[in-house]
């Protein structure tokens, strides 16, 4: 147990007092001393804590009084500890005895209660007649806990994630954060229910409200960079990289116009959120306690300071910001995203297939010019390599580049050795159980380039390569299948897009309209010659229905392929996993295709974005001619998926969907992206 001794100890005297209320718990500047060799740990509410000779010394900074020197246990240095913002409380954790030891600096250093609990971080409200607190830590969870302070009696708990590892309350009591490395959740303060998630680009700690402005809080993140963030529009507002040290230290002042950051080199600084200047810059500081009126006041190794009104006038210099974080439904995030994608998958053609892809997303736009903008359009780079356990192995690179200059490039690169499909004839009455097994390897190559007319319309040139070798089958063949030998496509054309989708990666309102038709013939070298039409309708509906963000998609696609032959495996076709799910790729395949989807996207909650389903169902034909002859046979296709956010601020899903046709099949498919 922690001894308390009232007497005269080895602080030296405080050379300078001023009388100031600061607005959060201070941390020490890691390794730095006094003159007599103390360490300076914490001071809050005109109280300060020192540490010397295991023992903690409380220190009255105004009154020049030291309060108390408590013993610690011979083998543990501090743990943990914390003084209310009114100065009123000092909570120290020993590790070793597991125990949580309450004093009442009003009192001198008086003990007012025992809990058998050991303290992560604590957070008084602004009247300091509750705390909340973290404690008991494990490896899967913590508990989460609040006490009133009179007389320290237990309020309310719950379990929460051992990651969390700081809280803040706002002003007025009415908010309560809790961080989890990139989780920030929002919490009713008197039930401690979880009221929505945040995931943001950045591993947060040192959480703290803005006095003033109870919707904004500044916290450090893992690259040591300060980051303010408005919780209404759930993005950054500023960010700051300071010089120096790890930092311990992030305060507002009491007008919320300016925050303060202390690192464990000692550095100082002191940064105007109106204007995004460093108005002051002071080294060899050991503690601080805030400022008000223009007065700071800071602990140096020769004792505490006082810098008046000039301090607004020292160190001024730019800050060095960076790009801002988004709102969940669109908007810009950091320059780079990169989230690796796991691949395993099923089906009949190449039995399981194991991979990893990247997904690197890149948004270099001015912040600015995308707060205008109505339309979400980052760039990405997808490479991928997959190997499938019937002796597949595939590897392509998929590039998307929107240039600021109104240009847009896509292309696709890809190698699939060893390509086992299933030719089942042409036409909607193929079979399941009627198919030719074949062989070959592909290359293949397709792109377009295309200039934006204005923020809707896209024109431009898109091209195909693809280079198929001979077609090997496993056994004599049931169905003749025509073009067996392979060959070589080289196809060019035009295309033309309108795109009002508000988000590429996600949208919820909007239309994209897709015309494209290439040309292969022989006088650009492709072994055979045809025209290729495709017509790509898609609608996007905001529902304010079921949760925030809930959305119906439609898709309707007609391809056509006229005016000479092409081999079977690049006719239209119904299947794969984004049209007509659960359709088999080569089971109905003929000179024109036709299809209609739709699907119900949502959240499982408002509370937690990142997880959530969609419902779709869809029907399609095929045929040699659908304006001669035609005999319908219509396929349908209905299931429901699971979607996981993997990216934060930007709504790239990981998906996986569970389908069945009106015809029996059943498909599972999974993959990254919205299916259309």
């Amino acid at each position: 147990m922690i001894a308390a001794h009232f007497r005269e100890t080895v602080v030296p005297k405080l050379i300078l007092i001023t009388l100031c209320t600061f607005v959060s718990s201070i941390v020490y500047a890691q390794e730095d001393t006094t003159s007599d060799g103390s360490l300076a740990l914490t001071s809050n509410g005109e109280k300060a804590l020192f540490y010397k000779d295991k023992h903690l010394i409380v220190s009255d900074v105004p009154s020049d009084e030291i309060l108390g020197n408590l013993a610690l246990p011979a083998d543990e240095p501090p743990y943990f500890y914390t003084i209310s913002k009114d100065g009123k409380w000092l909570l120290y954790s020993s590790k070793e005895e597991k125990m949580t030891y309450i004093y009442n600096l009003e009192k001198g250093v008086a003990l007012k209660q025992l809990l058998p609990v050991v303290f992560e971080s604590a957070e008084f409200t602004g009247d300091g007649q509750h705390v909340y607190v973290i404690h008991s830590k494990t490896f899967w969870k913590a508990n989460l806990a609040v006490y009133e302070t009179e007389n320290w009696q237990l309020l309310n708990m719950r379990s929460i994630t051992d990651y969390t590892n700081s809280l803040a309350v706002n002003t007025d009591g009415s908010r309560l954060l809790a961080g989890a490395r990139s989780i920030i959740r929002i919490l009713d303060p008197q039930t401690l229910k979880t009221e929505k998630v945040n995931w943001e680009t950045s591993r947060l700690r040192l959480l703290t409200f803005n006095p003033v402005n109870t919707y904004q809080y500044a916290s450090v993140n893992h690259k040591n960079i300060i980051e303010v963030r408005d919780l209404e529009e759930d993005r950054v507002i500023h960010a700051i990289r300071p010089d120096g040290g790890k930092i311990g230290n992030l305060s507002y002042d009491p007008d919320g116009e300016r925050l303060l950051s202390l690192d464990d080199q000692g550095k100082l600084n002191v940064w105007s959120l109106t204007d995004s200047l460093k108005v002051a810059c002071l080294s060899e500081v050991k503690a601080t306690q805030g400022f008000e009126q223009g007065k700071l006041t800071v602990l140096q190794k020769e004792g505490w300071r006082v810098i008046d009104q000039d301090w607004k006038n020292t160190g001024s210099e730019k800050n060095r910001s960076i790009t801002p974080d988004t709102a969940f439904l669109g908007g810009p995030t950091k320059k780079i995203g990169v989230v690796p994608m796991p691949i395993l998958a099923y089906s009949p053609e190449t039995n399981v297939i194991l991979g990893l892809g990247m997904n690197i997303i890149f948004n270099g736009h001015d912040y600015e010019k995308n707060l205008v903008s109505p339309f979400f359009r980052p760039s990405s780079l997808t490479p991928v390599v997959a190997y499938g356990f019937n002796g597949q192995l595939q590897a392509s690179l998929s590039a998307d580049y929107f240039y600021k200059k109104s240009w847009h490039f896509f292309n696709n690169i890809g190698f699939l050795k060893n390509n086992r499909s299933f030719y089942f004839g042409l036409g909607n009455d193929a079979e399941n159980d009627r198919n030719t097994v074949y062989h070959n390897n592909i290359f293949s190559w397709n792109g377009e380039v295309t200039k934006l007319i204005n923020e809707s319309l896209f024109v431009g040139l898109n091209y195909h390569v693809r280079n198929d070798s001979r077609l090997d089958f496993d056994q004599s063949a049931s169905l003749m299948i025509p073009n067996s030998e392979g060959g070589l496509l080289l196809g060019i054309g035009g295309t033309i897009r309108y795109d009002t989708r508000n988000d590429l990666l996600f949208p919820t309102s909007g239309r994209y309209i897709d015309l494209s038709l290439i040309n292969y013939g022989k006088w650009i070298g492709s072994d055979y010659t045809y025209n290729d039409l495709k017509i790509d309708y898609r609608s996007f509906h905001s529902l304010p229905i079921l949760t925030k963000g809930t959305t119906f998609a439609f898709q309707a696609i007609y391809h056509n392929v006229f005016n000479g032959n092409a081999p079977f495996y690049q006719l239209p076709y119904l299947s794969a996993d984004r049209i007509l799910r659960g359709v088999w790729r080569n089971l109905y395949i003929d000179r024109q295709a036709v299809a209609l989807q739709g699907e119900l996207r949502s959240n499982f909650s408002n509370i937690d974005p990142r997880y959530g389903y969609v419902l779709f169902a869809g029907a399609g034909d095929v045929s040699d001619n659908f304006f001669k002859g035609y005999d319908p046979k219509i396929i349908g296709v209905f299931g429901l998926g699971f979607r996981q956010q993997v990216i934060p601020k930007l709504k790239l899903q990981s998906r996986i969907d569970f389908s069945v046709t009106t015809r029996g099949s059943i498909g599972v498919f999974g993959g990254m992206g919205l299916t259309f």
